[in-house]
């Protein structure tokens, strides 16, 4: 019998890729990363998913709403190679850590756990007060693999909480007033996923679709949630593979040539806010 480590080495195969810098929302100051064609194999990475094991998530601290392909922590950095390696270079980095990966199976009928579920979220935890080491500690990237052919768009949506669109520009107590509007939701037996656009605070800045076997990433200090209309994906399922990878100004490796564009990927990212640290004070040869 073959291991899936066997078989998921032999498919999880990235192609030569072309990345897309894209700047969303009316002021164009939302960050996505995108790249298209992105696995060599992504029709066998799909089976690979579909014939694992998939659990419902209802642990009371994952607000995460549908069915979860779990990877377990000890294989998360190996499963996840292929993927930091390929995004890494972007960023001058000879080494990305990935904190947690998955694969997400939602649909536009599904049940919710949790009312929170359907809401714009981070992915960055931790309380006002120690923010910046949280910032620092946390995935600075949330990667995103579309593997569902579908009539239906893969999208995911970013929002703004009172015209914020990230933690990064939250105050104390706006941080407070994200945690209070969470309280105020009243949770019902039962519920079923509902698609929000503008709500109370919070206003749909803008969407992203991602085609069948592309990549997007994004900061993930900026507000966001999958974007599932209730009347898609009632008898598909919608398939992804999410990735949550931590950068360090240590792991910073580059030739001066590269220098612009390194600096660019990581202003576009807001790494030189999170780490305080800018690669041009790198030295470099």
């Amino acid at each position: 019998m073959r291991s899936a480590n066997e078989v998921w080495k032999e498919i999880s195969v990235v192609n030569n890729l072309q990345w897309q810098f894209k700047l969303l929302g009316k002021e164009q100051d939302i960050p996505v990363l995108i790249a298209e064609d992105y696995l060599k194999f992504p029709d066998l990475v799909k089976d690979f998913c579909l014939t694992s094991s998939w659990w419902d998530n209802i642990s009371d601290d994952d607000i995460r709403p549908g069915k979860s392909l779990l990877v377990h922590q000890d294989l998360v950095e190996w499963f996840t190679v292929p993927f930091a390696k390929s995004i890494a270079p972007l960023f001058g980095l000879d080494y990305i850590k990935t904190d947690v990966t998955f694969g997400n199976c939602f649909n536009g009928n599904m049940t919710l756990n949790d009312i929170r579920s359907p809401f714009p979220h981070v992915d960055i935890t931790g309380q006002p007060d120690d923010m910046g080491d949280r910032l620092r500690s946390s995935p600075h990237i949330a990667c995103n693999i579309n593997i569902t052919e579908s009539e239906y768009p893969v999208t995911t949506g970013f929002w703004s909480f009172n015209n914020i669109k990230t933690i990064l520009d939250c105050s104390y107590n706006d941080h407070r007033k994200t945690g209070l509007f969470y309280d105020s939701l009243t949770r019902q037996e039962g519920m079923k996923w509902f698609q929000i656009e503008d709500y109370g605070p919070w206003r749909l800045e803008d969407t992203v679709n991602m085609v069948y076997n592309s990549l997007v990433a994004y900061p993930t200090h900026f507000f966001h949630s999958p974007y599932i209309k209730e009347d898609w994906f009632t008898n598909t399922d919608r398939i992804t593979i999410s990735s949550f990878l931590n950068t360090s100004p240590e792991n910073l490796d580059f030739k001066q040539k590269d220098l612009d564009d390194i600096a660019y990927a990581w202003e576009f990212f807001h790494l030189d806010k999170i780490h305080n640290y800018h690669p041009k004070k790198t030295v470099t040869t």
